[in-house]
């Protein structure tokens, strides 16, 4: 595969070019942290990076996320969370694939239902595996490992994402933290399980155990990313 991706640091460099990074500063995460923080050093203030478009085809984009391992607070350090939109004339959102290449992670996939409240999956993943979002599902991606989290994600490129819920109500359903999982009550529980990758995986009929390389072989096996009613139930 004529793609060699290198992450130095904070600097990510694909085919010896160094890609563009956003970050994700602490203070825009203050909508969504359990609690205040205050005091943190310069360097503190990135809470995480993202890369973008590291490699796309077919308007769907291979990113790849930083996250470092420090607490905030009593949290351990996570992205902001967002839902994805729906496409027109379909009931079903958006999906997206992650894979854990360095580190540890646990993912926060939350669903709203007719009733006002939630339905929330906890699902933790080891260096190299690879989960699937499924469709109408907000999600928050965690650093629980003693290191650096490096993530990364397929995820079509022609819409929007949604954080307008995370930040009305100061976060996703549970934080997790150095005590434990903590409700966040700003929320109605309707259900909470805990499940592995190949549990979220079998459900939709999705496997992969390289999403970069895959992608570039591959393309068609993500069009699902696109089109959320090619996904098996």
């Amino acid at each position: 595969m004529p793609l060699v991706v290198e992450l130095k640091g904070t600097d990510l460099i694909v085919n010896d070019k160094e890609n563009e990074c956003s970050i994700r500063k602490l203070q825009a995460m203050s909508d969504v942290l359990m609690d205040p923080v205050f005091g943190k050093t310069e360097d503190e203030f990135n809470a995480y990076y993202m890369y973008r478009s590291v490699y796309q085809k077919n308007d769907i984009r291979f990113d790849i996320t930083l996250l470092p391992s420090r607490l905030i607070g009593k949290e351990y350090t996570k992205t902001y969370g967002h839902y994805h939109p729906k496409p027109k004339h379909q009931d079903l959102a958006y999906p997206e694939v992650y894979q854990v290449l360095k580190g540890e992670a646990a993912f926060v996939l939350q669903n709203k239902t007719k009733g006002g409240g939630v339905e929330v999956i906890l699902v933790k993943a080891k260096e190299k595996q690879v989960v699937l979002f499924p469709p109408n599902y907000g999600h928050v991606s965690i650093n629980t490992g003693q290191g650096p989290l490096v993530l990364s994600n397929l995820v079509y490129d022609k819409f929007k994402s949604d954080y307008s819920d995370y930040k009305m109500n100061k976060g996703a359903a549970y934080y997790y933290t150095e005590d434990g999982l903590i409700q966040n009550t700003n929320y109605v529980i309707k259900s909470f399980e805990t499940t592995d990758v190949y549990q979220i995986n079998k459900k939709y009929g999705f496997f992969s155990d390289d999403l970069l390389n895959e992608f570039y072989k591959f393309p068609e096996k993500f069009e699902f990313l696109k089109d959320p009613d090619l996904l098996s139930k």
